[in-house]
């Protein structure tokens, strides 16, 4: 098979894990792969998922692919009613301060109520994209009291025709100490920063309401 055909065979099996609603794979011009990205449910760890993709992958090309050029991003939606309350993105922004200060704010809407959260950093201290990342998490921590939340890793991943948004974070529950890494994604728009807030929001849309 040439490089399209195992690209299209890869996707076709990738697409039959389970949980997996959609693949995407990459090569450079060398034939060498340049990235996996494959969608889930969210309903199963993605360290499954990955395992499952990089067997896959040595069963169809005959070769073990570099683990780090794999991507799962869960597919969820960032709003989720619960006993008519929810919680809802409503803005996020920057604002340029004085010496070089930039200040993140993001809002949302919980119960009827504005939440409304800022962090302030150098931009050498701390990217845009995570000041943002962890003025969400500051603002979904006015909800769920109990936990703790902090922003690990914000990146951009090529899925195809779009680029996705992907944050990761660890969230520990203060009085028991347990903690969880969760994963959030959404595609990429114009508004980057809103799509890095609503990112971080959709790492628990399916568990904030338990944390609450």
């Amino acid at each position: 098979m040439n490089i399209k055909e195992v690209s299209m065979e890869l996707e076709r099996q990738f697409r039959a894990i389970k949980n997996v609603t959609g693949a995407h794979v990459d090569f450079d011009e060398q034939g060498e792969v340049h990235a996996i990205g494959v969608f889930s449910d969210g309903l199963r760890h993605p360290k499954d998922i990955k395992r499952d993709v990089e067997e896959t992958f040595r069963n169809v090309a005959g070769y073990r692919v570099n683990h780090n050029k794999i991507s799962i991003v869960e597919q969820q939606f960032v709003e989720t009613p619960i006993e008519g309350n929810r919680i809802r993105f409503l803005t996020a922004y920057q604002v340029q301060k004085t010496n070089g200060l930039i200040e993140g704010t993001v809002q949302l809407e919980y119960n009827e109520q504005i939440i409304v959260e800022n962090v302030t950093a150098h931009h050498f201290e701390m990217e845009l994209e995570y000041i943002i990342a962890n003025a969400a998490a500051s603002a979904l921590m006015r909800v769920a009291t109990d936990y703790s939340i902090r922003i690990d890793q914000v990146r951009e991943v090529p899925m195809g025709q779009v680029d996705v948004i992907v944050v990761t974070l660890t969230v520990i529950h203060r009085p028991s100490g347990a903690g969880n890494l969760f994963v959030g994604s959404v595609v990429k728009t114009k508004d980057l920063l809103s799509s890095v807030a609503k990112a971080t929001l959709d790492a628990l849309n399916r568990r904030i309401y338990h944390m609450i």
